[in-house]
């Protein structure tokens, strides 16, 4: 249960097992909570809070009377045939003061986000997260699962019907394993860009960026919808596509170790036989540094590392011993690449 370490009251009471939890306090994963509480004591406030919001969210809907329609309708014939009458003002509320219509602005916004929350419990979208430290593993209502990046964030239907698309819409970058249904049910991710992935069951990682968004097939078959494009692009394993989000930039297209791009999950670097050019390009678009070749020929180096920590000035220092060359770094995350002297 480490996942809801870092959960919020909010998410908590967002998440079916705890929902599950408050409504059956009797049942067997009622002490697997408890004892996650008790080696959680700090939480206490989150999941008392959490429990109040549940609490609050269980509405039901009241059904009408049998014959409130036709009371109603007659209710309406009765006074379409009668005039108008007339009506007089009694008097005048006093205008409110700056305070009081703060505070009516604040009352009105807190109804509001509670409305969005209540809709949202009710239709069944929830949204996750990636944490701050680590890469944050997702279960997704079909058995697949989700890696968000620490920037990243995903929404979808707590229950898929079987007739329609499982549908994830993302922020930022993750990698999906996603589980092939029986009935060939479709899998969607949308981005805000209007790309569209289309999924039957791979592997497959997609980092959503201002400049673009890049996607890389691990396993399995992938067709992409472009807004600007009129037929999808069919992807195969091994295949990296970079859309721009100007559509007045080409698509790039090439055959990448996919590998080297899903390491970020496990917080490390692997690169088997990858150019230089390659690496760097990967510590721009992930960790957004930029990387100066003093001669474009270095980009064609290759090598081979395997890091068991994410962390980039180790790599750059591994790739300036390896290969004889010089970084030197003109200011944080500008670093410029020169062959020794």
């Amino acid at each position: 249960m480490h996942q809801y370490d870092h959960f919020t009251a909010e998410e908590l009471a967002a998440h079916p097992d705890f929902i599950n939890w408050v409504k059956h306090p009797e049942s067997a994963n009622a002490a697997v909570w408890k004892v996650w509480l008790n080696q959680h004591p700090h939480k206490a406030d989150d999941v008392r809070l959490a429990r109040q919001l549940v609490t609050m969210w269980q509405l039901s809907p009241t059904a009408p009377p049998a014959d409130a329609q036709a009371t109603v309708w007659a209710a309406i014939q009765a006074r379409k045939d009668k005039p108008d009458l007339p009506y007089t003002i009694r008097h005048c509320r006093p205008v409110p003061s700056p305070r009081r219509r703060l505070g009516i602005v604040l009352s009105s916004l807190l109804v509001l986000v509670l409305g969005l929350i209540i809709y949202r419990m009710n239709t069944g979208i929830v949204e996750y997260s990636g944490f701050a430290e680590a890469p944050r593993s997702i279960k997704l209502p079909d058995g697949s699962t989700v890696v968000l990046n620490t920037d990243a964030s995903i929404r979808f239907s707590q229950q898929w019907a079987a007739d329609e698309p499982r549908t994830v819409w993302l922020t930022g970058k993750a990698q999906f394993s996603v589980t092939h249904q029986p009935n060939n049910q479709q899998f969607v991710v949308k981005t805000p860009n209007q790309l569209q992935v289309e999924v039957l069951g791979t592997v497959f990682s997609v980092n959503e960026q201002a400049r673009q968004t890049r996607i890389v097939l691990n396993s399995g078959r992938v067709r992409l919808h472009v807004a600007s494009q009129s037929t999808p692009i069919n992807m195969v394993p091994g295949e990296l596509i970079d859309v721009p989000a100007s559509t007045k930039q080409p698509i790039v297209r090439r055959r990448v170790e996919p590998a080297v791009y899903s390491a970020w999950t496990t917080r490390q670097f692997i690169f088997d036989n990858t150019t230089l050019g390659e690496m760097a390009d990967l510590l721009i678009q992930d960790l957004g540094y930029r990387i100066d070749f003093a001669d474009s020929t270095l980009r064609n180096l290759r090598m081979t590392i395997h890091l068991p920590t994410r962390d980039p000035d180790i790599l750059l220092a591994a790739i300036a011993e390896a290969n004889d060359l010089t970084v030197s770094t003109l200011s944080p995350k500008h670093v410029r690449i020169t062959p020794k002297r």
